[in-house]
């Protein structure tokens, strides 16, 4: 018999039934890989993570996530709910200040800041410095793909760009919070864009909010990715505040923040905490952060031997 305990979680979110969701087991060890898969198809959640303690310590753990159909090497959202799991799971010292929790996974090392210093407690993934990968230049097929006009776009003065901090991340901007809350996604349009680019989804942003204590409404379409749209999206708005410093969106400081709200038009609000330092008038290092929400727990049981494969 298989039994495992687990662990559901709303990431980017301080409220139940926002953000994005995860399925979090606080130990996979002894699971084959295939295992992991039948379970993470049954979980039904977006990802579901396996995390597999270190003998020395659970802060230098190995983490396995799963989508329902494939196990993936990296993901924001899995190592930010793994870190909240163990957290919650009191397998992370109490203490002022910040404390790193590094994970392993199959795209290498990656840690999470836990900031205790936060009410409710932020959890923070380090990314990769932001390379600027180049310029998109055709807005009328960004715009029909979208189904807004090209003067949604180009009143904002600013390119659509292609900005990497370990995932390439297509940011549009766009002039009002009426457009982006307008947009419904032309498969057939955006594949035209997946033809010039080899890659599909578009990051979503405007400087016009929903809420006043927030500084960007966000968007996420990925249909090649097989996601219609993401509720959030941690690695793309680490790659915005790059652009947004590129640009001179906000006003460079040592240390920029911003919080980004996302997920609104699909009834699961979330938002993500990025923070930047800056030098020189770019970015240097990257902190894309979130709240956890525990929404339920559990043990999965079953005969390994009569599972249909």
């Amino acid at each position: 018999m298989v039994s495992r305990d687990y662990l559901m979680l709303d990431v980017f979110t301080n409220a139940p039934f926002g953000g994005s969701r995860l399925a979090v087991f606080p130990d996979g060890r002894g699971l084959s890989t295939g295992m992991m898969q039948i379970i993470a198809r049954e979980m039904g959640t977006g990802e579901t993570a396996f995390v597999i303690p270190a003998e020395e310590t659970p802060l230098r753990s190995s983490l396995r996530i799963f989508t329902p159909s494939a196990e993936v090497p990296h993901s924001g959202l899995s190592l930010i709910g793994a870190t909240a799991a163990l957290d919650r799971g009191g397998l992370v010292p109490e203490g002022e200040g910040e404390l790193h929790v590094t994970w392993r996974t199959e795209a290498g090392l990656f840690p999470v800041v836990v900031g205790r210093g936060e009410d409710p407690v932020l959890y923070s993934l380090v990314l990769e410095p932001a390379q600027f990968i180049g310029q998109y230049y055709q807005r009328g097929k960004v715009a029909r793909a979208l189904g807004i006009s090209e003067q949604d776009i180009s009143i904002t003065g600013l390119p659509c760009e292609i900005v990497s901090t370990g995932l390439p991340i297509h940011i549009v901007p766009v002039g009002s919070l009426a457009a982006v809350q307008s947009i419904v996604l032309s498969r057939s349009a955006a594949a035209e864009i997946v033809k010039d680019l080899g890659f599909g989804d578009l990051f979503v942003f405007t400087c016009e909010t929903e809420n006043p204590d927030v500084d960007v409404h966000c968007r996420m379409f990925a249909h090649d990715f097989g996601i219609p749209e993401d509720a959030a999206t941690g690695s793309a708005c680490g790659s915005l505040i790059a652009f947004m410093v590129k640009h001179r969106l906000v006003r460079l400081t040592p240390r920029v923040r911003i919080v980004c709200e996302q997920g609104l038009e699909m009834g699961r609000p979330s938002r993500i905490v990025v923070e930047a330092d800056v030098a020189d008038g770019r970015v240097r290092s990257i902190r894309v952060g979130g709240r956890c929400v525990t929404v339920g727990e559990g043990r999965i049981m079953f005969d390994a031997d009569a599972v249909v494969r």
